[in-house]
């Protein structure tokens, strides 16, 4: 994985630069410059001939910035976001383009597989550019749109395997595990509805930056955006009914064991009273001589509970 990822690509070639190199413009043709932005300073030597606003660099360095769509008089920003599952953990990461009259600059903060491949391929990806910069656009978008719907279909799979632990009440249930995913996809949820507004954004200007033939493209990856939300809606709408029927299993176990105990208790109770009355200090208790007297409260103790389990068997108590 490269440490620097600066590159500047027409349809016949590509180019390292750095931020010391003024970038090799022309006024014609189409170019696609990405890079990998690793502080404002690079940004602001990079971006000093294209004006871009400071906002948008400031926007462009956080990572945490809102995905969204803004005009400037001479250029067009937009922030996408991708996802990465790694090691139970999902990762949001934000893709950020700035679209000019010939040319698109796309920036991130580290290195993108889907960004990388087309560049490290760029002789089978030229074509794209030579069609026009929004294809370049549309590939990036589709190739993310895609990648995040895997993770959903992986974390879909988790699901099943944890509604299959709650029903044959697995020891190794992790719980916290299950929340854990579901806030993963209520943030993906959120994070796809906006990434669905700004295709919705750049469809409106597309007659300015886009051309027609592209139009099919784009609502393509708003199609597949929408079945995403969707896939996302299902197995949060799976997580909620997996918990609700984990904690009406538990319910169920816990309410059977304390009517266990309680048939229990009141069982034991009769018995304990017998016992208490024959144990009381007084001298003279009928009885109490009997040769035969233990015998006989045991029998009236197991006498009562038998009467007592039976009677509560006919009432169906347990």
């Amino acid at each position: 994985m490269p440490g620097r990822f600066n590159y500047i690509l027409t349809p016949s070639s590509k180019e390292e630069i750095s931020p010391e190199i003024p970038l090799p413009l022309s006024k014609h043709g189409k170019h696609w410059i990405h890079i990998t932005a690793e502080n404002e300073t690079q940004l602001t030597v990079l971006f000093e001939k294209h004006k871009i606003h400071p906002l948008t660099i400031e926007d462009i360095l956080n990572p945490n910035s809102r995905i969204k769509l803004e005009k400037f008089p001479n250029y067009i920003f937009f922030i996408f976001k991708g996802y990465q599952f790694d090691k139970n953990i999902l990762i949001p990461k934000n893709f950020n383009f700035i679209l000019t009259e010939n040319q698109i600059i796309s920036i991130t903060l580290d290195y993108r597989d889907s960004i990388g491949d087309l560049i490290e391929d760029w002789k089978a990806n030229h074509k794209l550019l030579a069609r026009g910069y929004e294809f370049i656009v549309h590939k990036i978008l589709d190739i993310e749109t895609d990648h995040t719907l895997l993770i959903a279909q992986k974390i879909e799979e988790r699901i099943e395997h944890f509604e299959d632990q709650i029903f044959s009440n697995s020891k190794s249930l992790d719980i916290a595990n299950v929340y854990g995913l579901r806030g993963y996809l209520q943030n993906m949820k959120k994070g796809i509805n906006q990434n669905k507004e700004v295709l919705e954004d750049v469809e409106k200007i597309k007659s300015h930056f886009f051309s027609d033939e592209a139009d099919a493209f784009f609502r393509d990856v708003r199609d597949h955006s929408i079945r995403l939300l969707e896939l996302v809606d299902s197995n949060i709408e799976s997580i909620s009914s997996a918990l609700e029927a984990h904690i009406a299993l538990s319910s169920r176990k816990t309410n059977e064991i304390m009517k266990i105990l309680t048939i229990m208790t009141a069982v034991m109770l009769p018995m304990s009273l017998v016992a208490g009355i024959f144990g009381m200090n007084f001298r003279y208790i009928p009885t109490l001589t009997w040769s035969t007297g233990f015998h006989f409260s045991l029998g009236i103790m197991i006498s009562i509970g038998g009467f007592m389990l039976i009677y509560f068997k006919i009432k169906r108590w347990f």
